[in-house]
């Protein structure tokens, strides 16, 4: 016998192609089977309707499942656990407290580790160095890292085994980027499978929380890959995943057999990760004209288009698709021409749907281009207001082309809604707030609620090659649907940062 749910009076909408208003959703085993009025939707079960649950959702606002195309999951549930929040310091005085006040509470921890500095916010006007650090203690390794994660500082203990490669400026400031940035972190203990597991489900349960069906997950390596696998096999996944892995993984995923779409509606195999630059933030993001804030800088490009286009020459042989992290101008002008270069070769269309992954500073030429290549991209509208910086770091007619959101969208472009959690938090009304609302000096480029709330469903749902079963509140589709108070799309947009998610339904289930 069919188990049947009817959910109704609530304000619903659909955000199919045409639009529709629903007040009643009936589901049956994880998918959507009636969606309209009650009174069609009680017509059109007749014969199920008088046995069926029915759960009132009390005049809330009801709308597709809200999907995080870009987000660091596992690594925050570990970062949490393992680090101290350093969100928010207004000086490296209050920086080296909370610190403090971490070890205290945890004084078995191998490492002093924290997150989430923004040396822009700091009184000192200075970025923290070795010797700040070593000022809490010589005897543990201390790493903060910026809230980008493309910059972290050290001290003498931590620096000590780097000590034969790393330059004078770094020994001496024990300020990081990138690679050498990446050495250092590799000799963090990695935590255990157990712990691994116990930290990814943590981070699944808050995103649930904060409005989310369903989560990219970026994954760092072969032990946080093992461990949602783990986690899907015992049935513990509360949200559904699909996975990003670094294009170095790809050898081990072929060897299992996987490529991308490997899996199933819980959990599957989605893009693999190919950088092109760094940051904003870090001064690292690869620019075509110098920052206007630092003259002699350009950023730093990993790859050149040539490059890139054997990389997804050899993804594309088996079956991948790219996701691909490009912030400046000239990091993107080189992806869009790396993916237009290895489309002749078994990528016709752009039919494996390489992306790109923040797209921060454009211009018109590159908007039209990657329209014209049918390439999605990924944007995180929290970075808009946290990175505040940017007008000044790009100057005024580059920060035009900032984060152009309005005119991708009217270009054709197919946007995708994305965190960069621990970078952001973990707030799906934040992100729609930043998004509709803006900065004044962008406003030309804000969004309404309703283009936001489709590309944080449909939009990243089509980034996952997911729009067939996500994405809207469909007969056919599964029942994943965001619960909000009040209604988000009737209320002024000023006041959406004050909504609330009331629920998040995964297959019409809520925990």
């Amino acid at each position: 016998m069919v188990r049947m749910t009817i959910f109704h009076n609530f304000t619903g909408y659909a955000l199919d192609a045409v639009g529709s208003r629903i007040t009643a959703l009936a589901v049956a085993d994880g998918r959507i089977v009636a969606a309209g009025s009650e009174s069609f939707v009680r017509e059109t079960l007749r014969s199920f309707a008088a046995e069926a649950t029915r759960i009132d959702l009390g005049g809330r606002t009801v709308v597709p499942g809200l999907i995080d195309a870009h987000n660091h999951l596992v690594q925050y549930g570990i970062e949490a656990t393992r680090s101290a929040d350093l969100t928010g310091c207004k000086s490296i005085s209050e920086m080296l407290d909370r610190l403090r006040s971490f070890r205290a509470a945890h004084p078995d921890l191998p490492w002093l580790l924290g997150r989430r500095f923004d040396q822009e916010l700091f009184a000192e006007g200075r970025w923290p160095t070795r010797q700040d650090l070593d000022t809490i203690g010589s005897d543990i390794p201390i790493m903060v890292s910026r809230v980008c994660l493309h910059a972290i500082v050290a001290n003498s203990a931590a620096l000590a085994p780097l000590r034969n490669r790393l330059g004078a400026d770094q020994l001496k400031t024990g300020l990081l980027t990138e690679d050498a940035a990446d050495a250092l972190w590799r000799l963090i203990p990695s935590p255990s499978l157990h712990e691994v597991k116990r930290a990814a489900l943590w981070a699944m349960k808050e995103a649930r929380r904060a409005g989310l069906t369903g989560v990219h997950c970026i994954v760092s390596g072969v032990e946080e890959l093992e461990a949602i696998r783990a986690l899907h096999d015992e049935g513990s996944l509360p949200i559904r995943l699909t996975l990003q892995c670094p294009y170095g993984m790809m050898d081990r995923l072929v060897s299992d057999g996987l490529k991308t779409g490997s899996g199933n509606e819980k959990l599957k195999i989605g893009a693999l990760k190919v950088f092109m630059d760094g940051s904003l933030g870090a001064r690292t993001a690869a620019l075509k004209l110098p920052y206007a804030d630092d003259p002699e800088n350009s950023g730093v490009l990993f790859r050149n288009e040539r490059d890139l286009a054997a990389l997804l020459r050899e993804m594309q042989a088996h079956g991948f698709q790219a996701a691909i992290h490009a912030i400046g101008d000239l990091a993107v002008e080189c992806a869009a021409s790396g993916i237009e270069s290895a489309m002749r070769f078994g990528n016709q269309g752009n039919r494996l749907r390489h992306r790109i992954e923040h797209a921060s500073i454009m211009s018109p030429r590159l908007v039209a281009e990657i329209a014209r290549l049918g390439v999605p991209v990924c944007v995180q509208p929290q970075f808009i207001i946290t990175d505040f910086w940017t007008p000044r770091r790009v100057g005024p007619e580059r920060y035009r082309w900032a984060y152009p959101f309005k005119t991708m969208l009217d270009a054709g472009i197919v946007l995708a809604m994305g965190s960069d959690c621990p970078v952001e938090r973990l707030d799906a009304v934040e992100l729609i707030d930043r998004a509709v609302n803006r900065e004044p000096h962008s406003s030309a480029e804000r969004l309404t609620v309703e283009q936001t709330l489709r590309a944080y469903s449909f939009g990243s749902a089509y980034a996952g090659f997911g729009e067939q079963v996500l994405g809207s509140l469909e007969v056919g589709k599964l029942a994943d649907f965001t619960v909000f108070a009040p209604d988000v799309l009737e209320a002024d947009p000023s006041e959406i940062g004050g909504a609330r998610v009331e629920a998040t339904f995964v297959g019409g289930q809520v925990e």
